[in-house]
């Protein structure tokens, strides 16, 4: 069986730019939905917002691949390192796997070799592998499980006696391509990296924090596309295969590349709600902030903190006086003030069950 690298059209890959046309201006306005709703934000949310996509993307890209990380060291790692912490030694790998983040938004310079080797050695801190931060010395395989305990092939990457030639290819193309929009170039550099896959190990997260460089070369991306990835995890892995197949003039990508910008549209979506949550907030405490007491404020603070799904399930004397950490009846005096200034609504069922539902603004 030929791989699609053996083929006399590699790497030229192609995409029907009309059939992906319509997803690709709903990408791009969603994308630019997201950031105006972000110019109403305050310094210190856009930074709040900022740290929350940095750690969700280390989070979900390694998720992707199985790997859990620990959020609080994470989120920890990627505040210190945006208080530049420049030339500190690394102490641990959730401070490298913080420097690749954070680096791949920056993009301060073309991409690399050197630096891809960088990230390479970067995510894999503190872990033994072969071959970290360069070019893998052997051939690797993509599997499937299948029936029996068999596994079935769906992909032999490149040799590797190969790889600094094809690398220097792609990395030749993503550094002087400028006429295909952003979003097509990230499609086309995350695909055919992966289809390199020149790394013995984290190729997919090696690969996804391209798709963020980038981005970050013309505009940072408003969101974390992993967590997005994670959820359609199964379409992605099927996508990375259906745009590998060999057209009439190239191989066709367009598969890959609609789905692509598709998964780019509904991330914007999640972002967007995101967004406007931090505005709703914003505005609540606003209009409410001078007349709440300061337990009453950090109460409702830690309640939108925890996002808003919480927000909708409200608040009751129970869930109030176990958040203050006081007795039932403090809580009722305080929710009765609150409800009083209208910055909680009861709700009809009354008695010992009274909720409130926090107020829209």
């Amino acid at each position: 069986m030929a791989w699609i690298w053996q083929s006399a059209h590699w790497p030229n890959f192609t995409y029907d730019a009309a059939a992906v046309a319509p997803a690709l201006a709903e990408a791009m306005a969603a994308m630019g939905e997201v950031s105006g709703l972000e110019q109403g934000l305050s310094p210190a949310e856009a930074e709040e917002l900022r740290l929350r996509r940095i750690v969700g993307e280390a989070l979900a890209s390694f998720g992707i691949e199985g790997v859990a990380l620990d959020p609080d060291e994470i989120e920890a790692s990627v505040i210190a390192s945006l208080r530049h912490r420049d030339g500190e030694a690394l102490a641990r790998r959730s401070d490298a796997i913080a420097s690749v983040m954070i680096e791949a938004r920056a993009a301060t310079a073309p991409m690399s070799a050197e630096t891809l080797q960088a990230w390479h050695r970067l995510l894999f801190f503190g872990i033994e592998i072969e071959d970290p931060g360069r070019w893998r010395r052997s051939g690797i395989e993509i599997v499937r499980s299948a029936a029996a305990g068999r596994q079935d092939v769906l992909f032999i990457a490149p040799p590797p006696e190969s790889l600094p030639a094809e690398m220097e290819r792609l990395l030749n193309w993503l550094g002087t391509e400028t006429r295909l929009p952003v979003a097509i170039r990230a499609a086309l550099a995350h695909l055919w990296f992966e289809t390199i896959h020149p790394f013995s190990d984290g190729n997919g997260r090696i690969g996804r924090a391209l798709i963020e460089h980038v981005f970050a070369r013309e505009r940072v991306l408003p969101f974390s596309l992993s967590r997005r990835i994670e959820v359609e995890k199964r379409q992605y892995y099927q996508a990375l295969q259906d745009g590998r197949r060999e057209g009439p003039a190239g191989i066709d990508a367009t598969p890959f590349v609609a789905w692509f910008l598709g998964c780019l549209a509904r991330a914007a979506d999640g972002a967007r709600g995101e967004a406007v949550f931090l505005l709703a907030r914003n505005r609540y405490f606003l209009r409410f902030g001078p007349e709440l007491s300061p337990r009453q404020e950090t109460v409702l603070r830690r309640l939108f903190g925890q996002g808003p799904r919480r927000i909708a399930e409200g608040l009751s004397a129970r869930s109030y006086a176990k958040i203050a950490d006081v007795s039932g009846a403090t809580a009722t005096r305080d929710l009765t003030r609150l409800a009083e200034i209208g910055a909680i609504i009861r709700r009809e069922a009354g008695g010992r069950s009274t909720g409130y539902d926090i107020a829209t603004v």
